[in-house]
This record gives C-alpha cells, sequence and structure tokens, in this order.
C-alpha cells in the first residue's frame, strides 16, 4: 500500500511537470507573439489603396499610428528582444515590415514627397537610400543598409524583392496590411506570383522574341539566379526564377531574349 502511494504521488508530480512545461511553452509562445504591427497594418488600411498608392497628404495629418509604430521598431527588435522573434519567419516579416514603415517616415520627412524619393544628390536616391538615416532595433543605418545587409544577405530569399516597397510606381504593389509571420511563406509566395504576373513588371513579346523584366531582376539578379543555384541548377536564367511563380499556361519560353523596362522612380501617391 506505502509503495502503491509513492508510485501514485510520483506518477502525480510528473504529471505536474509536464503540464508546467506544457504552460511554459504556452507562456513562451505568448512572449514570442508580442509584438504587434497592428498599427502598421492600420495605417496601411486606411492610407493604402487596392492598387498600392498611398495618401500621403492624408497620412501627414494622421500619423499617430505611424508614429507608434516607428516608435516601437526604433527601440525593439531581434537583437534587442530576441525572444519576441524565435523564428525566420519572424524575424523577416518584422524586417519586411520595418522597412515599409521607415519608407513612409522618409517620405513624410520630406514634405511629403511629391515627385520621388529618388531625386536629389549626385547620386540618384543617394539622400533617401544612403544619406537619411533611420534607427532600427536600437541601432543607427540607413534604408540601404537595412535592405542589403539586413534582408539580402540575411535570408538569402529573392521573394522579398515583392513585398519591399521603395515609394516608387515601379515597385511591387504595397499590401494593405503588415506581413504576418505566422502566414509569411504563403505572403511571399502570393507577393511573387502577383509580380511576376503583372504586364507593369513582365510583359512578353514572343513574336519579337523578347521578354521584358523588371529591371528590380536586372539590379538583383544575383539574388535570383544564386537561389536557382541552390536548387541544382547549373546554368540558371532569370526566366528560371519567374517561371517558378507563374501559372503552367503562362510559362515564358526560356530561349526568349530579356530586357529590362525602365523603372518608374515616381512618387506611389495617390
Amino acid at each position: 500500500m506505502i509503495l502503491r502511494q509513492l508510485v501514485m504521488g510520483l506518477s502525480r508530480v510528473g504529471l505536474m511537470g509536464v503540464g508546467l512545461m506544457g504552460c511554459g511553452l504556452e507562456s513562451d509562445r505568448a512572449v514570442a507573439q508580442s509584438f504587434s504591427y497592428d498599427d502598421w497594418t492600420d495605417v496601411a488600411s486606411r492610407f493604402v489603396d487596392e492598387s498600392g498608392r498611398v495618401d500621403y497628404e492624408a497620412l501627414a495629418e494622421d500619423r499617430a499610428a505611424l508614429d507608434r509604430y516607428v516608435a516601437a521598431i526604433e527601440t525593439t527588435g531581434p537583437t534587442t528582444r530576441p525572444e519576441f522573434f524565435q523564428n525566420d519567419d519572424e524575424r523577416l516579416a518584422y524586417y519586411i515590415n520595418s522597412y515599409n514603415a521607415l519608407v513612409f517616415e522618409g517620405v513624410l520627412s520630406r514634405g511629403p514627397e511629391k515627385v520621388s524619393v529618388w531625386k536629389g544628390g549626385l547620386i540618384s536616391g543617394y539622400k533617401f537610400f544612403v544619406a537619411m538615416k533611420i534607427t532600427i532595433d536600437g541601432e543607427k543605418t540607413s534604408l540601404k543598409k537595412l535592405e542589403d545587409k539586413v534582408i539580402r544577405e540575411g535570408f538569402k530569399d529573392p521573394r522579398i524583392h515583392a513585398a519591399l516597397n521603395c515609394a516608387s510606381i515601379g515597385c511591387p504593389r504595397l499590401p494593405r496590411k503588415a506581413f504576418d509571420p505566422e502566414n509569411l511563406e504563403a505572403e511571399l509566395n502570393a507577393a511573387m506570383r502577383e509580380f511576376v504576373g503583372s504586364s507593369n513588371h513582365v510583359r512578353v513579346d514572343e513574336a519579337a522574341g523578347v521578354v521584358y523584366l523588371s529591371k528590380i531582376f536586372d539590379w538583383f539578379s544575383d539574388d535570383f539566379l544564386d537561389y536557382e543555384k541552390r536548387q541544382g541548377n547549373d546554368s540558371p536564367s532569370l526566366l528560371n526564377y519567374v517561371n517558378r511563380f507563374r501559372d503552367t499556361e503562362v510559362q515564358i519560353p526560356t530561349s526568349l531574349k530579356v530586357e529590362f523596362l525602365e523603372y518608374d522612380k515616381g512618387i506611389n501617391a495617390q
């Protein structure tokens, strides 16, 4: 009897331990989800239209949500609070949303800008993407370094080029909500499918034997080709990558000559 009671007691302790472990996991997960994108979704849903154009004038008059979000990303991120960002999807969603929000902040800081963020300085775009300093995750940097060093080099995922928006008409369409860490894989796939399915970014002229691609595929060609090589393609082309995200019936013959569209640097304002 005594032995039986002892065994039952130990069993109850073990179950309590499992329960506590479960609570601990739930608690950790709750902490990981505690970084909120609500303010950024609020901004995007109210000031971005279905075509991705932004009402910067109205945002300048009602910017409280944007200011709260920018203040949050200035002090909180994967480096300062790693417990909030426990996997690559959580980290990448944070950086994509931060980049897009900091571009909004930059546009507003210029008036808001009405012509193009690429104008000004000896090098087109230098003042906005390089000289303009931003603060993210407790560190001062620039939009260019955030894109190149943190996002491109850190994640090596070319789909980000269909998600980052630099306030230009030539950019991919800006969504009306934050990228969601819980659904990031599906959202990035959808963004790239939309990008390569749009005649604004991919145009095929089979009669002329030419396919015209967004200048983004030229500027960041190594990102797309390196990805193809990692998938086992020893002789990759940009069209190999593009076709990954196009439906079967609209695949582009890889024999076509690739040329690049002129990039529209006009501001993506409504």
